[in-house]
């Protein structure tokens, strides 16, 4: 995927999360987050999306030391929405008038290059919680298969071999994911050293297929496993779901 592909989906989610926030209420509880009503929802997404603003205008490469001062006062509920939808445009406008060789703060391993380290992170962060606000109301949409098997190999490649992942197995085992709607596969060794993926197919002592959106899904813990094939050991992926939470930095 390229810059302009990861806009629109930022674009496209973000405008989706507005529609679902609004029609069910800034008081609705979220099932995926239960410790979170439907305004805090809006309020981290667009909190997170101008941070990501200030630090690629401002070139920032430490944010411990500060990004300037992109927040501002908080909305009430009569201007929360527009606040949102404000701040998901300024997202998107700096994202694309940015210098592509821009230098700044980034993580995760092997990340692409800063600009399209951001456009990708944000477009998938607000897939995911695009996903939270229409779950509160409703099933959820699918996510396009291009955006979601670029976000399994951003989680399996980018945020599960971080040395502070908590996934460990007394014994070595792979969990191989295998979405049916693309021609992609990734292994992950599970063992008492930090998590190793690579991008290839093989054996495996479990390997989960399905769609890939459902997959997605599935590895964030935003669906249950009714929709995927696990064939082999589930226990395997059991431990991944359960220690793999996503944290920044």
């Amino acid at each position: 995927m390229n810059l302009d592909d990861y806009l629109a989906a930022l674009e496209t989610n973000s405008e989706m999360l507005a529609v679902a926030a609004t029609a069910a209420g800034f008081d609705a509880s979220l099932p995926t987050c239960p410790e979170w009503s439907m305004r805090e929802l809006v309020l981290h997404l667009g909190e997170v999306q101008r941070w990501t603003a200030a630090i690629v205008r401002n070139q920032v490469t430490n944010p411990a030391n500060g990004v300037g001062d992109f927040l501002g006062a908080l909305p009430d509920d009569a201007e929360l929405m527009n606040w949102f939808v404000a701040g998901a445009a300024l997202l998107s406008n700096t994202l694309r008038n940015a210098d592509p060789d821009v230098e700044c703060f980034r993580f995760l391993e092997d990340p692409p290059s800063p600009l399209l380290f951001w456009a990708r992170r944000q477009s998938l962060e607000a897939v995911i919680h695009r996903i939270d606000a229409e779950l509160a109301g409703g099933p959820s949409s699918p996510i396009p298969v291009a955006l979601a098997a670029d976000g399994i190999d951003e989680m399996l490649t980018g945020f599960v071999p971080r040395k502070r992942t908590p996934l460990r197995s007394a014994d070595t085992v792979v969990l191989q994911v295998a979405p049916t709607d693309v021609a992609s596969a990734w292994r992950v060794t599970i063992s008492d050293q930090t998590p190793v993926t690579v991008r290839t197919a093989g054996d495996a002592d479990c390997t989960v297929s399905g769609t890939s959106s459902d997959i997605y899904e599935a590895l964030w813990n935003r669906r249950g496993l009714d929709s995927l094939v696990v064939n082999g050991d589930g226990s395997v992926l059991d431990t991944f779901r359960e220690n793999v939470k996503v944290r920044w930095g």
